[in-house]
């Protein structure tokens, strides 16, 4: 029976506590709300308090109008009949008015007695109740512009009765001295009347005077409170939900404390998966890798890395939109994840490329699960708005043994073998080995790019100049340059283009260079002044294509302060012909400005004939291949000659490149080619004599992605490639 009462005075207990809990909620919720209630109450109150004291005010300018005109009605009779009732009632209806006025005088004072106040306005015939409300009008508003005016009415009027009352006074002791003539009475009489007919009218304006006081006192109450609940209100549903969100986050964190467990499982899941596809992420790869790395290092096993890349990923991007590209990316990854072993790692690394770890796999038994995870791939049908799309897959295997390689090693060799797949056909394995010539040369240019990453930040590139002459003298002599472009690598040592420029080209750091050298070739040629000479710059067709290198080329020409033919933009014939829409939009746009343009290379296809007519060119530059030969291979002689005929003929001056001697030159002589250029007639040399401090090129967002490195040292352009 004890445990019984025991256990009822608990659950009474708990009952009484969540009801605490949800009362003392329930307060902190409506306890704005409380104080606004009271405080509007409050100004509800004292807005009936002012509205009841100007009704007093009117009631009582009524009573003064009143007992003011009995007044005067009363003393009529006084004068006419000379009874001593009539006076008596004059006299009781004159001290409605004196009282008034008596109370306003003890009002006027600095400290006034508050009994004479009372008094006079009970003598007034003002309510008991409404007296204090009258004083404290009066004391609040009596500066106010409309009770102010009020005010000087009364003393006005009172002004009018105090003469009125002497007056009377004078005709009543005319009455009582027993001389009151005709004559005298009538002057009494008649000055009665002239007070009364002169007090009429401001009688009137005082009644509509306080009419508008009370008008104005009563819109001045009703905007007061409009106006207070107009801010308290929000104020209030600001408090009420400060205090709402305090009580939610106190009870969120109690919670998170209870779940705190579950919770760190999924930020530990989060951080290590990809949220697209739920597989592991590079990061988790990567830390998967490290340790397979260790224990082969240490118990002698053996792993294999394999970097997968879908081939016709962009396709499906740009056709059915990204939405598809994400569906896509899904179903590859749970088809793959079926082809895996138990235990084995497989992770999206970003894009559309995929890694996958095979632990203390042999290689034999790798290059089946390859090829199954290739032709699992060859044979899934994507279908996307009622289109099928066929896709494949170039994966590159690299074997991690005993020692070898470290974690960015594995990762660039497997990204290396897996490209190279991709330039071999793609849908394709391609294995690495440490001395495959291809895969090396893939590894190669990868190591070029976080060098010219850091020339880029670091403005190790500098400009070279080349002159270029007039050949025949027939044409008026002028200065011709082309400007070419120079690494300094990390030990201070220049490195000619052709040792970057393909690794620059192929991983998209190609505009960022055209960029650096059009801004530092523009700064240098503006401060030659405007007698400087043309300077051929060349730009690659990457940038060619880019519709943001245009829009920057312009925005230096605005920067820059020089003669636009001083510039001559050059671009091999072959970036021309791939890229030629956009290279004829391209040279039609600097046209306008008045660039001159210069194509490079020219011969090397003579398809190229067919598009010369269509690009607005100024000079050809004959390709060195021919130049170099002019003087004793015929066939180049015709090339040349040929090349030369139809430039002319097209309005177009003539360059020959690679001339390493004085009988190429004069062979250029004879054939009528107009310039020359080659290192024997003038090296390179630095431009200007004092370069100008290198400045980073302005970047735009894709090529601000390029420059981003993964820890492979892998460009992230690179990794989230679609090709």
């Amino acid at each position: 029976m004890v445990d019984v009462d025991i256990k009822a005075g608990i659950n009474a207990f708990a009952k009484l506590m969540r009801w605490f809990v949800q009362s003392k909620r329930m307060l902190l919720i409506v306890s704005p709300f409380l104080a606004i209630v009271v405080v509007l109450v409050w100004l509800a109150i004292v807005s009936m308090d002012i509205l009841a004291a100007g009704r007093a005010y009117v009631e009582g300018e009524s009573l003064w109008s009143k007992n003011q005109k009995e007044a005067v009605f009363h003393l009529m009779r006084f004068a006419t009949t000379g009874s001593e009732a009539e006076f008596l009632r004059y006299q009781n209806a004159i001290m409605v008015p004196m009282g008034f006025r008596n109370a306003r005088l003890e009002l006027e004072k600095p400290d006034p007695n508050n009994s004479i106040v009372w008094a006079g306005f009970l003598q007034g015939g003002t309510h008991p109740d409404d007296i204090p409300g009258v004083i404290s009008l009066y004391k609040r508003f009596h500066r106010v512009s409309y009770m102010k005016n009020v005010l000087d009415i009364w003393k006005t009027g009172d002004e009018f009765m105090e003469r009125l009352d002497a007056a009377a006074k004078e005709l009543h002791a005319l009455q009582v001295s027993g001389g009151m003539d005709f004559p005298g009475r009538d002057t009494v009489l008649n000055r009665i009347i002239q007070i009364n007919e002169e007090l009429r009218p401001w009688q009137n304006r005082f009644s509509n005077t306080l009419g508008e006081a009370t008008r104005w006192i009563r819109s001045t109450l009703l905007l007061a409170i409009l106006t207070v609940a107009g801010i308290l209100i929000p104020f209030g549903i600001f408090l009420t939900q400060r205090m709402v969100s305090q009580v939610d986050r106190a009870e969120r964190e109690l919670k998170e404390l209870k779940l705190g467990q579950e919770y760190s499982v999924k930020l530990a899941y989060h951080a290590s998966h990809d949220p697209l596809t739920n597989l592991v992420n590079r990061l988790e790869f990567e830390k998967r890798l490290a340790l397979a790395l260790h224990t082969a290092s240490s118990q002698g096993r053996q792993h294999i890395v394999m970097y997968l890349d879908l081939d016709q990923f962009k396709i499906v991007n740009d056709t059915c939109g990204h939405a598809a590209g994400d569906k896509l990316l899904r179903q590859v990854g749970a088809l793959l994840k079926e082809q895996v072993r138990e235990g084995d790692s497989l992770a999206r690394l970003g894009g559309d490329e995929f890694g996958v770890l095979l632990e203390n796999c042999p290689m034999q038994e790798a290059i089946g699960i390859s090829e199954k995870l290739r032709q699992c791939i060859a044979d899934f049908r994507f279908v996307s708005e009622g289109k099928a799309f066929t896709i494949g897959a170039s994966i590159g295997v690299v074997q991690v043994a005993d020692g070898m390689l470290s974690l960015t090693d594995i990762l660039s060799a497997a990204d290396a073998a897996c490209y190279t797949a991709k330039e071999k056909g793609r849908n394709r394995v391609q294995f690495y080995r440490p001395h495959d010539s291809e895969v090396s040369l893939r590894r190669g240019e990868l190591e070029w790019v976080p060098r010219l990453q850091g020339a880029l930040q670091e403005g190790r590139f500098v400009l070279y100049s080349q002159q270029i002459i007039s050949v025949g003298g027939q044409l008026p002599q002028m200065r011709h340059h082309e400007l070419l472009v120079r690494m300094v690598d990390e030990q201070g040592k220049v490195v000619p283009p052709m040792a970057f420029i393909p690794a620059a080209e192929r991983y998209s750091i190609m505009p960022m260079i055209d960029q650096w050298v059009v801004q530092n070739a523009f700064a240098a040629i503006s401060s030659l002044g405007p007698d400087c000479g043309t300077y051929a710059i060349n730009i690659s067709g990457t940038s060619i294509g880019d519709e943001r290198f245009l829009e920057f080329v312009r925005e230096q020409f605005r920067r820059y302060v020089m003669p636009p033919r001083s510039v001559c933009f050059e671009i091999t014939e072959t970036a021309a012909i791939a890229n030629f829409d956009k290279a004829a939009r391209f040279f039609g746009e600097m046209k306008s400005l008045g660039c001159l343009f210069s194509l490079d290379d020219f011969g090397a296809g003579m398809s190229s004939f067919g598009y010369l007519k269509h690009l607005p060119v100024d000079f050809i530059k004959i390709d060195g291949s021919f130049v170099k030969d002019v003087a004793h291979d015929p066939v180049a002689v015709a090339m040349v000659r040929a090349i030369n005929d139809v430039g002319h003929v097209m309005g177009k001056k003539t360059i020959g490149e690679f001339v390493d001697g004085e009988i190429v030159l004069a062979a250029l002589r004879e054939i009528g080619v107009d310039f020359a250029q080659g290192n024997w007639i003038s090296p390179p040399t630095p431009f200007p004599a004092k370069p100008p401090a290198a400045k980073p090129p302005v970047r735009t967002g894709t090529e601000s992605a390029s420059l981003s490195m993964v820890r492979t040292g892998i460009p992230e352009v690179f990794l989230n490639s679609t090709i």
